[in-house]
């Protein structure tokens, strides 16, 4: 399988024609700009912006209310999300040897042999709540083994109660080879064995985004009543897109359930997740983990609520979050003067030919651009907003009609009552005859 050096981009804007965009540009519409700034060597054609994060908290977190444009109108451009490039593919293995001696739980796969390319196990098991070391080796013959890797780790955290957390890693990576049989060996140093029920073997290839990361300012404090502690992350700006956090702790051996929320006022919080940190150092286990995803974010603020239960609460010194980085694409004419417009909560996403047209540009060798600090757009003209409705700006004239229309309605009605009196005929006298 043949996976291209160069990162792979997801596209965001969807392929329309482009010649109706243009009368969405209004330079009256447009509240802030920022120059473009060229190179001195960069020469006409296709080149690329990264964003900076001071332009997104002036954006619409989808991005669309963008604008390029130079001496000629509006430029058409391309958003693209740098992600990185991965696959999987399976290698057929048979587990046999399963055995639990003495503080070691072994196992050997059997890949067969057709010499397939591999670079991870999955461990299969039904145990909750371990951590544990894990050494992989390799053979051709079962005879001489070699060491993949010494110090691999598998851990879960599960807590089932009113906050049900589930975190799990039970893959370990190692150098790729074509070893036809793997020796895998978990060491449990005096913890109950892992209930093992199989275990995969893949090759699996990535490429890394490339990703931006930030350092928000951070406030710590202890809810008594959650038993938590709370870790609120402040970007200091809204709209910068992130998803990954490193937290910073002096901390040692402890393992804490982690809720990720975000808000953008620091009031109104949502839960987007579930992580698990820990850090321990004993001579039956040495390592840590400290880094989680999330579902991709846009808000100012962050807050972790670690679960301590009866435990004493750790340090956080510190932290880092991270997100991936965002360009565009477009045409450039350094003899020209462009500018990004962004700022107007009106726009909606703008179509263009240049993403049927990118598939043919080579990223590795185009120019990259710049932009300056955000400035006021001196051409920007605020809407006057719509009046109000009558009934608000008067508050009394909404009853005065109403008023008015109910006299009406009781003179009609008076009339209508009259003219049926005077027109229904009258009841002859009573007869004073009798038989």
């Amino acid at each position: 399988m043949n996976i291209k050096k160069n990162l792979k981009y997801i596209f965001l804007s969807t392929v329309f024609l482009g010649t109706a965009v243009y009368a969405d540009f209004n330079l009256l519409d447009w509240e802030y700009r920022s120059k473009i700034i060229g190179g001195a060597n960069t020469e006409k054609g296709f080149v690329t912006l990264e964003l900076p994060s001071s332009l997104f908290s002036y954006l619409k977190s989808d991005l669309s209310d963008l604008r390029v444009v130079n001496q000629e109108g509006e430029v058409p451009y391309m958003v693209a999300v740098e992600k990185g490039e991965s696959s999987v593919q399976s290698i057929p293995s048979r587990i046999f040897n399963l055995s639990f001696g003495g503080d070691t739980t072994s196992f050997v796969l059997d890949t067969g042999s057709k010499g397939e390319l591999h670079n991870s196990v999955t461990i299969q098991t039904s145990s909750e709540n371990f951590r544990r070391i894990v050494e992989i080796e390799g053979s051709g013959d079962q005879l001489a083994w070699r060491t993949l890797n010494p110090q691999g780790q598998v851990f879960d955290y599960t807590v089932r109660d009113i906050k049900s957390v589930a975190v799990r890693d039970t893959t370990v990576y190692y150098p790729e080879g074509a070893f036809r049989y793997l020796r895998i060996s978990i060491f449990d140093r005096g913890e109950a064995p892992l209930k093992i029920s199989g275990a995969s073997v893949s090759r699996q290839v990535s490429l890394a985004a490339r990703e931006i990361s930030y350092t928000p300012s951070v406030a710590v404090s202890q809810n008594a009543e959650d038993r938590t502690t709370e870790v609120v992350l402040d970007l200091g700006a809204k709209g910068i897109p992130h998803r990954k956090i490193a937290v910073e702790t002096s901390s040692e051996n402890f393992n804490r359930a982690v809720q990720i929320s975000e808000s953008d006022d620091k009031n109104n919080w949502r839960a987007i997740g579930y992580a698990y940190i820990f850090s321990v150092n004993t001579p039956k286990f040495t390592g840590l983990n400290l880094e989680f995803s999330y579902p991709e974010s846009n808000d100012r603020y962050l807050k972790l609520s670690i679960l301590n239960r009866d435990d004493k609460p750790i340090e956080i010194s510190g932290a880092k979050i991270i997100g991936l980085v965002r360009r565009i694409l477009f045409n450039f004419d350094p003899s020209k003067e462009y500018f990004i417009y962004l700022g107007n909560p009106d726009a909606k996403r703008p179509q263009y030919d240049i993403e049927s047209i990118s598939q043919y540009v080579d990223f590795n060798l185009i120019n990259q651009v710049s932009a300056s600090l955000v400035e006021k757009n001196s051409s920007f003209k605020e809407k006057t907003p719509p009046l109000p409705p009558l009934s608000e700006r008067s508050p009394y004239v909404l009853p005065t009609v109403l008023g008015i229309a109910v006299a009406i309605l009781a003179f009609l009605l008076l009339r209508l009552v009259t003219k049926l009196k005077k027109s229904s005929p009258e009841e002859p006298p009573p007869s004073n005859l009798s038989v």
